[in-house]
């Protein structure tokens, strides 16, 4: 479990640079949209949103290639509408240019399609691509992309983790809170992403005629040696 005086001293002592960004200020971040897609900016959050026409991308960018995956700790809490008949992509990669289910460029992130969750990096030349077991929709209390989770990278390392869920529950609402741990770490060790700046991006694209959404909530980033 990370405490509350684990992530001060991470990112106020060990680390040379950090970012906490919620979304307040959006000047840094850049987009691109086709067909129905929109971008939506709300105090502490931003909604990517495919709109109803079939293959309607929407994509968001830090337009500087500030992140270092090697040296440094990202965390993001994000959320999908639904897992069904989608395409999206998280994470750090080489450049601003829409991502593919099959890319080689170097990044990492999590990647999601037609229902399944998938862990991937690429060292420029060969992808690693790696389903994460245990995060499906299954009953309320397990994880799973349509609720609120928190991902962490780490080199070339991945672990997520559940969130409190509410919902409604007869006249009112019920809360439910998972064990607020660490899923296993997985590691990609046979394509890792380069030792290079990376880029921020999520992207979501829908594959058939109804509205995608992805709801990116916060980033979190912590780099160790700050060139």
């Amino acid at each position: 479990m990370v405490t509350t005086d684990e992530i001060i001293d991470l990112f106020g002592v060990q680390f040379r640079r950090f970012l906490y960004d919620n979304f307040k200020s959006t000047e840094m971040i850049g987009e691109a949209l086709t067909q129905t897609a929109a971008i939506t900016k709300y105090i502490f959050e931003l909604e990517l949103s495919t709109g109803v026409q079939e293959g309607s991308e929407a994509r968001i960018y830090y337009n500087y290639p500030g992140f270092n995956p090697w040296y440094s700790t990202l965390m993001f809490k994000l959320q999908l509408s639904s897992m069904d008949d989608v395409f999206a992509f998280v994470g750090l990669k080489a450049d601003t240019t829409a991502p593919t289910t099959d890319m080689t460029q170097t990044h990492i992130g999590v990647m999601f399609e037609d229902g399944d969750t998938y862990f991937s990096t690429a060292d420029g030349t060969n992808q690693q691509k790696v389903k994460v077991s245990g995060i499906e929709v299954i009953v309320p209390t397990d994880p799973d992309p349509t609720r609120n989770l928190l991902y962490r990278f780490m080199q070339n390392r991945f672990s997520y983790r559940p969130l409190p869920k509410v919902y409604p529950y007869f006249d009112g609402i019920r809360t439910v809170k998972p064990a607020r741990t660490w899923s296993s770490e997985m590691t990609n060790a046979t394509y890792s992403p380069e030792n290079q700046d990376h880029y921020f991006v999520a992207y979501i694209k829908n594959k058939t005629g109804y509205t995608k959404v992805l709801r990116i909530k916060h980033v979190l980033y912590g780099e160790l040696y700050a060139d």
